[in-house]
């Protein structure tokens, strides 16, 4: 549902959008995707030198060990991409007069931030999970990326009866749209990153019990 509300906040922009979009998805969206497994790595690396020596005294010690750390890019990532998805949705409604290029200068920072989260999921995932449940959990991983998926149909649906109830004219429809995918989308960012705070504290509490049965 982006795609149709970059179309209508911004008309005269439309192809200029086709254009950038697909620059800021295969740019940002491989940049984080490739950062975010290679400052896990770096991470789990950092937090096994210094473990012994800033366990008493680092925060980040004492709520992480070397397997869950990688948690804490997505964690992040997904709380730095709720601003910024909801200014590129909201840009639109400004006098400013280069709208167009501060709404994609932020779908730019929110691709950045939110894509991180697959590889460091994926290492936690399999170093965490002993070797006689790695198919389950891997299969449970793609479930919840399905199911994930039926949201923009869940938006689409809330759209087209605000739309079709005359709750929104038709010069409206663009704030209703703005409005439902800065929430929505806020809203399952801010559920990401609760979700993978409590993955941290449910990995510490099972890795030992994990190591010993498997």
């Amino acid at each position: 549902w982006a795609a149709p509300y970059y179309k209508q906040a911004f008309p005269d922009s439309a192809t200029e959008y086709a254009v950038v979009n697909a620059l800021i998805v295969g740019a940002m969206g491989l940049t984080s995707g490739i950062l975010g497994g290679y400052l896990a790595d770096r991470l789990s690396t950092w937090i096994k030198e210094t473990k012994e020596e800033q366990k008493n005294t680092s925060i980040i010690h004492k709520y992480f060990d070397e397997q869950s750390i990688p948690l804490l890019l997505p964690i992040i990532g997904s709380t730095l991409a709720i601003p910024a998805w909801y200014l590129t949705t909201h840009t639109a409604g400004t006098t400013t007069t280069n709208a167009f290029e501060i709404a994609m200068f932020w779908l730019a920072v929110e691709y950045l931030v939110a894509e991180c989260w697959f590889g460091p999921t994926i290492a936690v995932l399999q170093s965490t999970v002993g070797a006689s449940k790695t198919g389950t959990a891997q299969g449970l991983f793609v479930l919840t990326g399905a199911v994930g998926n039926l949201a923009p149909t869940l938006l689409g649906w809330i759209y087209g009866n605000q739309i079709d109830g005359g709750s929104a004219s038709s010069s409206s429809s663009s704030e209703v749209l703005a409005n439902l995918l800065g929430w929505g989308v806020c809203a399952g960012y801010l559920l990401s990153a609760i979700f993978f705070a409590v993955s941290v504290r449910a990995d510490g509490g099972t890795l030992e019990e994990s190591s010993k049965t498997n």
